[in-house]
């Protein structure tokens, strides 16, 4: 399973020369992974490093040394785009959280195109959001388990995206038509989130579903419940 598909996030748009790279970044022929790519290339291309770090060694164990030989770049070129460990915490985790908005977006545009009811467009959407998961799915642990590694202000702005993530899967539960009157849509909202954020610790693509197959069975679930 490719776990990191896409950026992390897209709020870098610069682009820098090679040339215009200090030296240090590639202090010997072995730290060449990274030539030819641009600066927003080369951030994520650590922050992908970071990431199999800190999932397998823990946030808090690690550090950029580790980040350093995994990836064969210098520590010295790390802080050419990063200014600490934390940085690089925030920046993958906050753009966990930005990658999901613009998954979910994607597929209400598709939605809308298609010209979807509001019970097919909510299912894709499930969807959607368990398949970024899922592909992303070392990042998105690390979100559920070193979260509150995270400075206050970094917590703050993670917080806010993950606010317009509920809102946002509220606000289309509440176009369905025929949702029981009796279950409290905020609850609802929570209970999908937080079975979609789960199946990362589950799942398991050597078993005996299919990540599609896990998907749907989750959408199922939400609809129409475990029994018969």
């Amino acid at each position: 399973m490719q776990e990191f598909d896409r950026p992390v996030g897209n709020r870098l748009d610069g682009r820098i020369n090679q040339e215009n790279l200090p030296s240090a970044i590639f202090p010997e022929r072995g730290f060449c992974t990274m030539f030819g790519k641009g600066f927003h290339e080369k951030k994520e291309y650590i922050t992908k490093i970071a990431i199999e770090v800190f999932f397998a060694k823990g946030y808090k164990a690690s550090s950029l040394q580790d980040i350093s030989a995994k990836g064969k770049i210098s520590k010295a070129g790390i802080y050419h785009y990063y200014k600490s460990k934390g940085d690089i915490l925030s920046y993958m985790m906050v753009g966990c959280a930005e990658g999901i908005i613009d998954a979910l977006t994607q597929c209400l545009r598709t939605a809308e195109e298609k010209k979807l009811n509001p019970k097919e467009s909510f299912e894709v959407l499930c969807k959607a959001y368990a398949r970024y998961l899922l592909r992303n799915r070392k990042l998105s642990l690390l979100v559920l388990r070193d979260r509150h590694q995270l400075p206050e202000k970094d917590k703050k702005k993670l917080i806010e995206k993950e606010r317009a993530i509920f809102q946002l899967l509220r606000s289309k539960v509440r176009e369905i038509p025929n949702i029981n009157s009796e279950i409290d849509i905020n609850l609802m909202s929570f209970q999908i989130i937080s079975m979609t954020h789960w199946m990362g610790y589950w799942f398991d693509s050597k078993g005996s579903l299919s990540e599609s197959d896990a998907i749907d069975q989750m959408v199922d679930i939400i609809f129409n419940g475990i029994l018969d």
